[in-house]
């Protein structure tokens, strides 16, 4: 409690009988020192304008009846509010050795004790924490021991002012004390221009209705090189150049010795390098646009980062590197056939894919041979010559499946682009051959580059006729075959097994030695046997490296799209076959009624399965989120489902979680996660792991699937993630105080700094609450205040009429 006193009128008349009283008083007394004049006696002038002065004043007072009321009040402290900047920026110093800004704060609060103790006189402090957030803290965590740098990855005053305003709605707030390096990524940070905040971020400090006090911890003196922006979209697509933007951000370069240093920028995918650019230090331009283009020849979700390296001196090590995700989707399937030489096989596949929307089909099939006799000149032929170079080297890589249907290589030159074709294979690029005469070891693929990755071990050269079988048959597909996704002409298990059984038979085959190990094998012959005494395989795939490998060892697919069994050439019916094989190739160049359905059913799944189609896949992992922020967690799922489409209960899946190699990172290091999950009934599990530090990761699951009528076969699956460190908080991490000026001034507070004293600060009075007693001393009922009247006018009239002046 305390006393207080106020000056108060009691006449009832109020302001304007007030004002028409001191009017009358004036003009009275103006009346009067006029009539004085006549007064030679300069003496007698004074004392007769001090009475009438005097008598003018006692009659105001008699009029006006004023008091003074003396009151005993309780008044409820106010609150200060004093915020402390808890972004990353605060853990930074500006040279090595140096205190951080978090710590310059806590300093300053840890030696004004004595001022918090001036403001609890009659305030209350409320201490907080803001960043992304406002957050309520206390005195002793803030000025005590240092734990936890600064981690929250924004700062945004507005925002946790506007949180303020909120909170105190309706009750009584003194004034904001804000503590900061002055770096702001929020609304006001971006409406600051020129040193200046926009109108309404002007209005709304001024709506606080309180002032906020600034104090700047930071200094000048910072060195530092970050990546401070990429430009990026969220996806592309494959065998589409991508344009990617860095700003490579340099502060301090001068003081710091590096003005003119070449300083490279590395893009990196997965921890390979990509591309690498340079640019100069020049401190008269901080900021130096870097680009980079290339073209995805995958489709995938990829880490990219781009990245310069640490210089000697620098602040921030965490901000040379920015990595990002980049979804690189299939605008269309991009097919090269290249067949040996025309044929129906060449035929009904080039139709099939040619009227395919989805799939940009180059074509290429020999007519005539380096060994032809010519009768013209080669400038007469309309032929064009085989573009080897462009095909096999140039372009190679900008297809996603790969058709060698009956192709030697040896007469065209080719054999030193099987290389090519090999590293294609391994670095993700499907790759089919079909038999015929000129295939496998007949066109001389036997030790070749190319018979390493094919999902079959071919046998030696040979006489012709020992490689190539003539006789017709039935392909019978293996326990693998009855639930791969290439053969599933039907789904149900049983109606796909009597699809097979009713296609029209092959007719002839290539030979070879035996299946590789590692290849699944999907039909075999019903009588020819490999080297190992099995039944040969007949439809082989395999991986290789990154890539999806195909081995068809007839070149009579073509006859699967007709509905119903074909006689073999030469027979009594051939004459009207070529005419029913015109109208199949018709009908598959269609694709029309059920002729060319099963034909077509099974090269679009081939090809599905040869891009790596996700639909296809037995196995999926994948996470709730592409990218997570600091501190959360992060969801895995698995998805697992039988060789028939249906969800794989009670089914093993190893899943481990790796880092994927970067400038923060050169190393994986090893799965950081790994559990075994076990699927539930609908075939899914969930793997939830706590928050992981800032980087790339990628998170893999294998399991084997496949029991009973399938044998076991190993699936994995990939995704990849991205955990995202410090935002725009450290693109921009030397401190500012103009934004922290324009805030004080703006609520007529007083800014301080770098960390100084802040001695001197003003806040609002708190209000009065409550009236406990109440006294009114009355000043012109006193009889001092009537003879003062009575002597002022009796002594004015008595003199003026003695001096003959009245």
């Amino acid at each position: 409690m305390s006393s207080e006193w106020h000056f108060a009128l009691q006449a009832p008349w109020g302001l304007p009988g007030a004002s028409a009283a001191i009017a009358v008083a004036l003009a009275v007394v103006v009346l009067g020192v006029a009539s004085a004049r006549r007064e030679r006696r300069r003496g007698r002038r004074l004392l007769l304008a001090v009475l009438r002065l005097g008598a003018a004043g006692a009659a105001l007072v008699l009029f006006l009846q004023p008091a003074i009321q003396i009151e005993n009040v309780t008044r409820l402290p106010n609150k200060i509010a004093v915020l402390v900047d808890g972004s990353e920026s605060m853990a930074l110093a500006e040279r090595a050795g140096e205190p951080s800004r978090a710590a310059r704060a806590a300093k300053l609060l840890a030696t004004s004790k004595g001022e918090f103790a001036r403001w609890r006189e009659q305030h209350r402090i409320d201490f907080y924490t803001y960043g992304a957030t406002l957050s309520p803290a206390t005195e002793e965590a803030l000025v005590g021991p240092p734990g936890a740098p600064p981690v929250q990855d924004a700062t945004r005053l507005r925002e946790a002012l506007a949180a303020l305003r909120t909170r105190y709605q309706g009750r009584d707030l003194a004034g904001v004390v804000v503590i900061s390096d002055g770096i702001d990524t929020g609304r006001l940070g971006e409406t600051f221009t020129d040193g200046k905040l926009d109108a309404d971020g002007t209005d709304f400090l001024q709506s606080l209705g309180a002032p906020v006090h600034t104090v700047w911890t930071g200094h000048g003196g910072l060195r530092d090189v970050a990546i401070a922006h990429v430009l990026a979209d969220d996806f592309a697509f494959a065998r589409t150049a991508v344009t990617i933007e860095a700003i490579v951000r340099t502060v301090g370069a001068a003081e710091a010795g590096w003005e003119g240093k070449t300083l490279p920028v590395t893009l990196r995918k997965d921890g390979v390098v990509v591309k690498t650019a340079a640019v100069v230090v020049d401190a008269a331009h901080p900021d130096q646009k870097v680009t980079f283009e290339f073209t995805p020849d995958r489709v995938g979700k990829y880490l990219y980062e781009v990245a310069t390296p640490l210089l000697d001196g620098e602040a921030i090590a965490t901000n040379n590197a920015r990595t990002f995700l980049l979804k690189v989707i299939r605008d269309k399937i991009r097919v090269l056939q290249v067949a040996g030489r025309p044929s129906w096989d060449e035929r009904f596949l080039r139709g099939l894919l040619k009227h395919d929307p989805n799939v940009d089909l180059i074509s290429f099939f020999i007519l005539r041979t380096p060994t032809d006799i010519e009768t013209v000149s080669p400038d007469e032929m309309s032929l064009i010559p085989f573009p080897t170079e462009e095909l096999f080297l140039e372009q190679l890589r900008s297809f996603d499946v790969v058709f060698l249907q009956n192709f030697n290589y040896a007469p065209y030159g080719i054999g030193i682009y099987l290389d090519e074709i090999k590293r294609y294979v391994e670095a993700g690029g499907g790759l089919a051959m079909l038999g015929g005469d000129l295939s496998f070891t007949s066109g001389g693929y036997a030790r070749s580059p190319v018979s390493d990755v094919l999902p079959v071990e071919l046998l030696d050269e040979g006489p012709p006729g020992s490689l190539v079988s003539q006789d017709a048959f039935k392909p019978v597909l293996t326990p693998e075959g009855r639930g791969h996704p290439i053969t599933a002409l039907r789904l149900e298990a049983k109606e796909n097994l009597l699809r097979w059984e009713a296609l029209p038979p092959l007719e002839g085959t290539n030979l070879v030695a035996r299946a590789r190990p590692g290849a699944t094998v999907l039909a075999t012959h019903p009588f020819q046997k490999g080297r190992d005494g099995r039944a040969m395989p007949v439809l082989t795939v395999g991986d290789a490296g990154k890539g999806r490998v195909l081995a068809l060892t007839s070149d009579s697919s073509w006859r699967w799209g007709f509905g119903a069994a074909m006689p073999a050439p030469g027979s009594r019916s051939s004459e009207s076959s070529g005419a029913a094989m015109e109208a199949g190739a018709q009908g598959a160049e269609a694709g029309d009624g059920m002729r060319g359905r099963w034909y077509q059913r099974f090269w679009e799944n081939a090809i599905r399965w040869l891009i790596r189609d996700p639909e296809l896949r037995f196995l999926r992992v994948e996470t709730d989120q592409p990218e997570y922020g600091r501190g959360e967690k992060v969801r895995i799922t698995v998805r697992a489902l039988t060789s028939e489409y249906r969800p794989a209960a009670a089914l093993d899946v190893a899943v481990s979680v790796a880092r994927v190699p970067g400038a923060a990172a050169p190393s994986s290091g090893g799965p950081i996660a790994a559990k075994t999950l076990l699927t539930d009934e609908n075939g899914e599990s969930v793997l939830e792991l706590d928050p992981l530090p800032p980087g790339g990761y990628r998170v893999t699951a294998r399991a084997l699937l496949g029991k009973g009528a399938a044998a076991a076969a190993a699936h994995h699956d990939e995704e990849v993630f991205l955990v995202r460190g410090g935002g725009r908080e450290l693109e921009e991490a030397e401190a500012r105080d103009d934004l922290l000026r324009a805030v004080a001034e703006a609520t007529s507070g007083q800014h301080r700094g770098p960390a100084e004293a802040w001695g001197g600060l003003t806040f609002l009075e708190p209000e009065v609450v409550r009236v406990n007693k109440h006294r009114d001393v009355e000043l012109w009922s006193t009889w001092i205040t009537l003879l003062f009247a009575a002597l002022f006018l009796s002594s004015d009239w008595t003199l003026r009429r003695r001096w003959g002046l009245a």
